[in-house]
């Protein structure tokens, strides 16, 4: 089964392509090559329900808020493992750096309070990776450096749920609506609006939450930058009940003749992905086959035996009521934190001012 991703354009609905894999997550964001992907992506609105003509998969992110991008896309994939890059790539030989890429020293560094774990020059691309881990915290920040004016900042969250509750879909949800510095309604739809962004978004996939920005104008980025920080870690929706409802579920009466309902942004879109023509299909076959049924359940309790991959991150309408505001706030609190938290930088900004905005703003 796939799952759908949909972005912010109601006028526009197209499918991510299967081949998608979010490994290569980061690459949609560079402007270094010219292949066009308007058809690569699904748009969608963020309140409103997805099309049940789309197809889901496990592998794919749970929900998301795209923005419509420039038409390039990156030539490479780029990834590491714990503290040390991957030597999968056959083209990612570390030499000495271009000309138009910076370094950082050290001491620069140990400045903000860094320390440099890693760096590797890979030429197929030209840029200057280094993995820095904050001290105090741990967080680990990659530092990207190339002459590409599309600058990219992502902060990514590890986010297992131990139900179909929704959690990590809500909290999503939940964290852009308002922060201790930006006590707005909605400043995400603030920034689409305003900002000058090439990329504003998020993700939730089944056992992580990513919080990607992009932007060519410098000043706009650093300003995007601080404001998905400040939203992720001190966010209104765990001091406030009303957002949590407005997000997650509540109880609604219309008319006092009828029968009260749930509703909420992600009950009902989840909702519309468990009416989709598929999901039916898949259901009514398993009961019509008790067999089939136990075999499966089997399998799977087999397979993810205590597992975020057992459960639905984007949330079963059925279980999402279940949810309570203290289970809301103690995942925040347990998973929203710098020592749980991978940062990316990338393109031609000063690789310094990333980590001294990082260090000055105390978000790490």
């Amino acid at each position: 089964m796939e799952r759908a991703i949909f972005l912010r354009n109601p006028n526009k609905l197209h499918l991510l392509p299967r081949h998608y894999s979010p490994r290569n997550f980061f690459s949609l964001f560079s402007s270094s090559s010219k292949s066009a992907r308007s058809s690569s992506f699904t748009r969608r609105i963020l309140h409103r329900p997805i099309s049940p003509l789309t197809p889901r998969s496990l592998l794919l992110p749970r929900r998301c808020r795209f923005l419509p991008l420039s038409d390039t896309t990156y030539s490479s994939s780029f990834h590491f493992n714990k503290h040390h890059f991957s030597s999968a790539s056959p083209h990612a030989i570390a030499t000495q750096c271009s000309p138009g890429v910076s370094t950082l020293p050290d001491e620069v560094a140990a400045k903000y309070g860094f320390e440099k774990v890693s760096e590797e020059f890979i030429g197929e691309c030209k840029s200057k990776a280094v993995l820095f881990k904050h001290k105090k915290t741990g967080a680990e920040v990659m530092s990207v450096s190339n002459d590409d004016e599309n600058k990219v900042f992502g902060i990514v969250f590890r986010t297992p749920p131990k139900d179909s509750t929704g959690i990590p879909h809500i909290l999503e949800h939940s964290v852009l609506c308002g922060s201790r510095k930006y006590p707005l309604k909605e400043p995400f739809v603030e920034l689409l609006k305003g900002s000058l962004h090439t990329f504003l978004n998020a993700f939730t996939y089944p056992d992580r939450t990513c919080y990607p920005v992009a932007s060519t104008n410098t000043k706009d980025f650093y300003n995007l930058v601080d404001v998905y920080l400040d939203a992720v870690f001190f966010p209104k929706c765990v001091e406030d009940h009303h957002t949590f409802q407005q997000e997650g579920w509540h109880f609604e009466l219309n008319n006092p003749s009828e029968e009260i309902s749930y509703k909420g942004v992600v009950f009902n879109e989840m909702k519309g992905v468990y009416s989709q023509p598929d999901n039916i299909l898949g259901r009514t076959a398993q009961l019509a086959s008790s067999l089939f049924s136990n075999c499966l359940i089997l399998l799977i309790s087999a397979l993810f035996p205590d597992n975020t991959y057992g459960v639905d991150s984007g949330g079963d309408p059925k279980v999402i009521p279940k949810l309570t505001f203290e289970q809301f706030k103690e995942f925040h609190g347990k998973y929203y934190h710098p020592s749980n938290a991978r940062i990316w930088f990338y393109g031609d900004d000063n690789p310094t001012e990333r980590l001294r905005i990082l260090s000055v703003s105390r978000y790490v």
